[in-house]
């Protein structure tokens, strides 16, 4: 893979479109056939009465765990918040994703939609939108969230190119702009918001530059002026890569590899910090809009370089060149 060198960071070396290579024996594909369909069988119940279940939010995060546990294999969702101790339940439910929040995050495949659920106040209301030069393009269902990743999380889908919070860059004490009004109507009094400030989905190593065009200091300011709290969620999960969809991914494959296991034991490790919460008991807990940059966000999502800071070349469009060349070479391979 020397010859595509140049798609890998040169300050920190780490390729970060690169997808984990995975091997599967023999008795792997066997043992995958037969626990496929016992667990088919037993998602039915939970699916039949998962509608229902979205009317009480503390019980539909313990159905979604419960999912994401026994059919996915995930053994840990672990919150951490700046500022608050391990320890202190309490002050963890005060300071996590609340109505209200726009929270921005770094994502890492399909299922990061239901661990962002499964953390916030409200479940039925979260709303997940991605970072592109226009604006924040909204996803109209998780539908739409699965076909993104699993095309390479390049493009947004069809269906979500109509729903756009359009940036504007707007004094902090200006609400009549269409930029907030469409702020608020996506993200209302009881909704949060999720947006994936890279645009793309990456290999969980590095934090990419965000989207040529995309002014993150003005959705800060959008943010705030809308009334909205605005915090930063680092997510890293171990083992790397086996849940990922880095580049266009089969899903029928996906689901073969993640639902078939019992020994995958993905780990969810998230730390979130609040630039300005809505519900702090004074200014001075709260961030300048001024001081919110994209060199702020990037810092905030590598989590004390658990992440290491990609170069500022390093973004979504040379993702984008990375798949052109990829397919270019596989196409004259196979010629």
């Amino acid at each position: 893979m020397e010859k595509f060198s140049v798609y890998s960071d040169k300050t920190t070396g780490i390729s970060p479109f690169l997808p984990v290579s995975l091997h599967p024996t023999v008795a792997t594909y066997i043992f995958h056939m037969v626990i496929i369909p016992i667990k088919l069988l037993t998602m039915l119940p939970v699916l039949i009465v998962l509608p229902i279940l979205t009317m009480f939010p503390n019980t539909f995060k313990v159905i979604i765990d419960v999912i994401l546990a026994y059919f996915f294999n995930v053994s840990e969702t672990e919150l951490a918040i700046d500022g608050v101790r391990r320890s202190d339940e309490k002050a963890k439910q005060e300071k996590s994703p609340r109505n209200g929040d726009v929270i921005l995050v770094n994502a890492t495949g399909p299922l990061d939609w239901f661990v962002w659920k499964m953390i916030s106040e409200n479940p039925k209301n979260v709303k997940v939108g991605i970072a592109a030069s226009e604006g924040v393009a909204i996803f109209d269902s998780w539908t739409s969230w699965i076909s993104w990743c699993f095309s390479g999380s390049l493009h947004v889908p069809n269906k979500g190119k109509s729903k756009t919070v359009h940036i504007t860059d707007i004094d902090a004490s200006s609400s009549n702009v269409d930029g907030v009004a469409d702020l608020k109507k996506y993200v209302g009094n009881k909704g949060t918001l999720y947006v994936v400030v890279e645009g793309t989905i990456t290999n969980n190593k590095g934090i990419l530059s965000f989207p040529r065009g995309f002014d993150v200091g003005a959705l800060a300011k959008m943010t705030i002026s809308s009334g909205y709290g605005l915090k930063v969620l680092s997510m890293k999960v171990l083992p790397a890569g086996i849940s990922g969809t880095v580049i266009p991914t089969n899903k029928w494959w996906w689901l073969f590899l993640n639902f078939g296991s019992l020994s995958m034991n993905l780990k969810y490790k998230m730390r979130m910090t609040a630039l300005v919460d809505k519900y702090a008991q004074t200014d001075a807990e709260n961030m300048e809009p001024e001081m919110i940059t994209d060199s702020v966000i990037r810092t905030k999502l590598a989590n004390n370089s658990r992440l290491k800071l990609l170069s500022r070349d390093m973004d979504v469009h040379k993702k984008r060149e990375y798949i052109h060349a990829v397919r270019e070479s596989m196409e004259k391979k196979y010629v």
